[in-house]
């Protein structure tokens, strides 16, 4: 007996040594890996955009590290600079804890060892102070972190609920959780979150606002690839989407679904995009679905890369300035910006980049129209030709389609008369089967389209410097003529 506790008694004091050496030791490295990852995170930060100054509009600083042996204090500042606002500073709190044994993920039962256990929150400021006023006084976001040995890291963070009542004004919001997993650098990373409700209630003096959203969810992940794009998935639905204008019909939207995948294939990059949307209604009348895919291939990486780093840089800031000043853009740049452009564009040409929008379609109770849009580019050899000349060397490949459903044009004008009051259903009826017919009769009349039984068509399709637009055939100069011949009639006709 006294030899198994003597065992026992041997064994606990071996691991207080090695959690207290651990301890020691992550605390001498701490500083350093914190500086580390606020480095990364600022250079992820500014690639992710920068304001018209240049500078990025979110950047994170440590402004103190008081280090002990089992655990840290540290505190940082957020700045925040967004595009015709006021500079905001966010600051946070962080309780760290020393490893290989965190006490906080002990009581968990997570033993795993890991260099520390992080345990932040926002800390009340002038910037922030409306915020903890919308929750009774108490700090609206915290957050819990374990960082590992291989730099991994694990974060999970809460937004409270918050409410706020101002004349006028009414806001609530369930709160919002969002969890992150990173590998070292931020080679990968997964990202979960959820939103069960926001609603937001303003007075105006044309009548009462109304928007709410509920069961948003967002599920993203990735790795770096050899572009320095991340490469995987993301996906974010929206359950319901409710909209109320001062004397205007209410919108309602539901199942708002978007994803998006990013790959490498052959060196180039490629994606897929889909929006979907289960169903709209206007006014209390149901309009229908509506869905789009496009995909985009054959994207040189090294150019595609450059282009993106030029845009953040350079054209970005211009274009937000210009935008805050409501004035055109007029782009500003260096001889050697501009010739690191036009070699970009040349190179990202010459990989005959393919843009597709494989479907757009939209669908009533009694009709579903369509359109596809094929896209492929190749290299003009220079840029600096005539515009109109570069564009006709550039497009290798143009192929358009359009199917406008005659019944879903009626379900369309059905419901726009039922929203203007109308009740009488022959009158209304009636109504609508002129608008589906006139639609088509226009088309015919200005060979914009042709009928094809319920539904009107138009096709256009460019290849090897000819126009075939719905059998037509044609030059890209007598195709540009016809198009001007028909806006100048319509524009004389109104």
């Amino acid at each position: 007996m006294k030899k198994a506790a003597g065992i026992a008694a041997g064994v606990v004091i071996a691991v207080g040594v090695v959690a207290t050496a651990g301890a020691w030791f992550t605390g001498t490295r701490l500083e350093g890996v914190l500086q580390e990852a606020i480095s990364e995170g600022n250079q992820q930060l500014l690639q992710s955009g920068v304001g018209p100054d240049g500078k990025a509009q979110f950047s994170i600083e440590l402004v103190s590290l008081d280090r002990h042996l089992f655990s840290s204090t540290a505190h940082y500042r957020v700045n925040v600079q967004m595009p015709h606002a006021k500079p905001a500073h966010l600051l946070f709190v962080d309780h760290i804890e020393h490893g290989p044994l965190p006490l906080s993920r002990v009581t968990r039962l997570r033993l795993a060892p890991v260099m520390a256990a992080s345990n932040f929150e926002l800390e009340k400021s002038p910037d922030t102070e409306k915020w903890f006023a919308m929750n009774n006084g108490q700090t609206p976001l915290t957050g819990h972190s374990a960082i590992h040995y291989n730099r991994g890291t694990e974060t999970h963070v809460d937004l409270a609920p918050l409410e706020s009542k101002e004349p006028g004004k009414t806001l609530k919001f369930s709160g919002l959780a969002v969890s992150i997993n990173t590998t070292a650098d931020a080679q990968k990373y997964e990202l979960k979150g959820n939103m069960a409700n926001l609603s937001l209630d303003l007075a105006s003096e044309e009548g009462p606002v109304h928007a709410d959203i509920d069961g948003v969810t967002l599920d993203s992940g990735g790795e770096k690839g050899k572009s320095g794009f991340y490469l995987g998935h993301t996906e974010l639905k929206v359950a319901t989407l409710n909209l109320q204008g001062a004397n205007a019909p209410a919108f309602a939207v539901k199942d708002l679904d978007f994803n998006g995948l990013m790959q490498e294939v052959e060196d180039k990059l490629a994606a897929q995009i889909s929006y979907a949307v289960g169903s709209l209604d206007v006014g209390g009348q149901a309009l229908g679905s509506a869905q789009m895919n496009w995909k985009f291939d054959n994207f040189d990486i090294a150019s595609s890369k450059s282009l993106y780093a030029l845009y953040v840089s350079k054209i970005a800031a211009q274009q937000q300035a210009a935008a805050a000043a409501h004035v055109p853009l007029n782009l500003q740049l260096s001889d050697a910006d501009q010739q690191q452009l036009n070699t970009d564009m040349l190179t990202l040409l010459a990989a005959k980049p393919h843009i597709e929008m494989e479907n757009l379609s939209v669908k009533t109770a009694n009709g579903q129209s369509q359109a596809s849009l094929v896209l492929d580019l190749t290299s003009p050899g220079t840029l600096d030709n005539d515009s109109a000349d570069v564009g006709k060397k550039m497009i290798s490949l143009l192929d358009a389609k359009v199917t406008l459903s005659k019944p879903m044009i009626m379900d369309l004008a059905t419901a726009q008369a039922h929203l203007q009051g109308r009740t009488d259903k022959d009158a209304v009826a009636l109504q609508a089967k002129n608008v589906s017919d006139s639609i088509g009769g226009m088309a015919v009349a200005t060979q914009l389209g042709k009928v094809d039984g319920d539904n009107v068509t138009s096709r256009l399709h460019y290849a090897d410097g000819m126009v075939d637009f719905n059998g037509q055939k044609m030059t890209v100069e007598q195709f540009s003529a016809y198009v001007g011949n028909l806006l100048g009639q319509q524009q004389a006709q109104r």
